[in-house]
């Protein structure tokens, strides 16, 4: 009766957690579609002048922009929960180089700089599984950078693993917030994010592939100073 009852109340917490993923999609969708279709009415129906239209524009590209992020963002953590993956030797150095030429482009806009040192090592892993974690981990300290400031990543070969850190100067997150931030759709600041593009499946998706990478990870952030991720793949792709 005891394992019944245990068993009735993860079936329950499974319900509840698919009904809110469900309610938070629907909410995800519907803000930017309520903009696009409103501001395509507009340009529809109204005389507007050029600027206005400019504007309406504007709004309606980058409220597009944020669902194709989304949808995106959906379909790598479907294919992740359904797929088996090869991982195959990795020269980290130069990956992480071609990640960080890669990200340039989107500092640029707000003027982060971005420090990259990394020593020579092996990760066993997927490279395109860990390009999606390194991009949506210094796209985040991107969104919780402010103007002109700093995102430092930095690779360690360690006696039995290789460690990547990826650090930044931003708002920072309040410490109640940090253990449901690989939640689905959560967003510590919902505003701010949304302004940045975000879609709140960044670090569930991060989650995943660390998982699938037998890695581990650890976090720390301080309200006003910054985020610092570490996330450390094990010698020889497994854990000893």
């Amino acid at each position: 009766a005891e394992n019944l009852c245990q068993k009735m109340g993860e079936l329950a917490q499974a319900a509840r957690r698919q009904e809110d993923f469900t309610a938070s999609f629907a909410h995800e969708l519907k803000t930017p579609l309520t903009s696009i279709i409103g501001y395509a009415d507009m340009l529809r129906t109204m005389d507007l002048d050029k600027e206005e239209i400019m504007e309406a524009s504007n709004y309606i590209y980058s409220q597009g922009k944020r669902l194709e992020s989304l949808s995106l963002k959906l379909l790598e953590l479907i294919v992740t929960k359904k797929q088996e993956y090869e991982l195959t030797p990795i020269q980290a150095a130069a990956f992480m180089k071609n990640v960080v030429q890669t990200v340039s482009a989107s500092l640029e806009a707000k003027k982060i700089t971005l420090h990259m040192k990394a020593e020579e090592g092996v990760i066993i892993g997927e490279k395109d599984l860990l390009v999606s974690l390194l991009v949506n981990l210094i796209d985040n300290a991107r969104k919780a950078s402010y103007e002109q400031g700093d995102i430092w990543i930095t690779g360690k070969k360690n006696p039995d693993d290789y460690e990547i850190m990826v650090k930044d100067n931003g708002c920072g997150i309040p410490e109640e917030e940090l253990s449901k931030i690989t939640e689905a759709f959560y967003m510590v600041d919902k505003s701010r994010a949304r302004k940045e593009g975000g879609a709140g499946l960044g670090m569930t998706l991060c989650s995943k592939i660390v998982e699938i990478h037998d890695a581990k990870w650890r976090i720390r952030s301080k309200e006003g100073e910054g985020t610092t991720i570490w996330i450390s793949f094990p010698e020889g792709g497994t854990r000893r």
